[in-house]
């Protein structure tokens, strides 16, 4: 699975949540903690909330059940919790690394992905379009941080695909 679409994209979303990360490490420490008024109560549930959803797919990619995906989640998610910037960003390395292993074992990005979830029953997904998928939803959630970034008085920083491109 090394030179596909989907791949990149996946670099894509590494590269931009880099640059999030480096980002809020140049800002005021207050922050990334702030109560902000928006869709999140703050920057650092935002950025928590993309960590385990990117667990949440992963576990799916790799056919774990759904209810040893909540455990997982669940437990990851408390360890995240309270974890300082820094170690947050250590957490999303991490987890970027095993989704590095898990492409490397795919022979074809374009193989069926089988869910089981409680309330919507059985899925069949194309394994990249659920990385597709794990790649729309960190740019929506990145937009939310640089939004509360600005509610803060702060700027935000360009994590557009074209830029990832252009590097």
């Amino acid at each position: 699975m090394e030179k596909n679409r989907a791949k990149k994209m996946y670099d894509y979303h590494v590269w931009a949540n880099k640059k999030v990360f480096e980002h809020l490490k140049q800002l005021p420490d207050r922050i990334y903690n702030e109560t902000v008024n928006s869709v999140f109560s703050s920057i650092s549930d935002v950025m928590i909330h993309l960590y385990a959803t990117d667990i949440t797919w992963l576990e799916t990619m790799k056919g774990s059940s759904y209810h040893d995906t909540v455990r997982e989640v669940q437990r990851r998610k408390l360890e995240a919790s309270g974890a300082s910037l820094d170690e947050l960003e250590a957490f999303y390395h991490s987890l970027s690394e095993e989704y590095y292993r898990f492409f490397v074992e795919q022979q074809d990005p374009e193989r069926i992905i089988i869910t089981e979830h409680p309330q919507y029953g059985r899925s069949e997904f194309v394994l990249a379009d659920l990385i597709h998928h794990v790649v729309n939803h960190g740019t929506y959630h990145r937009g939310n941080v640089t939004a509360m970034l600005h509610q803060q008085g702060e700027r935000g920083v360009p994590t557009d695909y074209v830029y990832f491109l252009f590097k």
